[in-house]
């Protein structure tokens, strides 16, 4: 669970070249009385006119397909927890749960409800486990790797092709353009109502 004042973005786990240990329990601690009466009075700010509109994201990868969630929806990204099997439940979309720093949460296969193949290369050292949606609804999945966080600007997004598997576009908010980086944005809450779905 994310500690109370917490954001997705620093409960996010990252062990990607240039990220010390040091780094990462400095994003993890605590915030502190002090920190958080600061942070909400900065909320309360008017916010600058070129960020207006912008919205942060968590990228990922997919073999070779970069993929985003809107970083209001992550609530953590670690290191791979496999899926353990539900007896008679786990199949199509649901995988079955998973131990994520303590805490069982629901598994998905976020290829299969994206109808993406299967992966073709075997799991490396940088798969992930991405976890989204409320804290009393949880849901987690594989992907291939981390990319990290950007900024968009939501109304700039650009429509999907028409090439777009129907599956997949089902779920796509638009597509972004981020340090030379094709990223296909997929909506939240969508693909949590996907998730919700595979329990039917």
């Amino acid at each position: 669970m994310i500690p109370s004042g917490h954001t997705p973005e620093q409960s996010i786990e990252r062990s990607d070249a240039g990220l010390t240990d040091s780094l990462l329990k400095l994003l993890d601690r605590p915030v502190a009385a002090d920190d958080l009466s600061r942070a909400a009075a900065d909320a309360a700010l008017p916010a600058d006119a070129g960020e207006r509109g912008r919205v942060g994201i968590v990228m990922f990868a997919l073999e070779n397909e970069t993929l985003a969630l809107p970083a209001s929806v992550v609530r953590r990204v670690t290191t791979f927890a496999p899926p353990v099997r539900i007896p008679h439940r786990s199949s199509g979309v649901l995988r079955g749960v998973c131990n994520v720093r303590g805490e069982l949460v629901l598994c998905a296969d976020l290829r299969r409800l994206l109808g993406l193949p299967a992966r073709e290369t075997e799991a490396g050292d940088s798969l992930r486990t991405m976890v989204i949606g409320p804290a009393h609804a949880s849901w987690a999945f594989e992907v291939d790797a981390l990319h990290g966080i950007g900024r968009i600007n939501r109304a700039a997004l650009a429509t999907p092709p028409l090439t777009v598997e129907h599956s997949l576009g089902a779920y796509v908010s638009g597509l972004a353009e981020l340090d030379g980086r094709k990223v296909t944005v997929l909506d939240g809450e969508r693909i949590l109502d996907g998730f919700r779905a595979g329990l039917a």
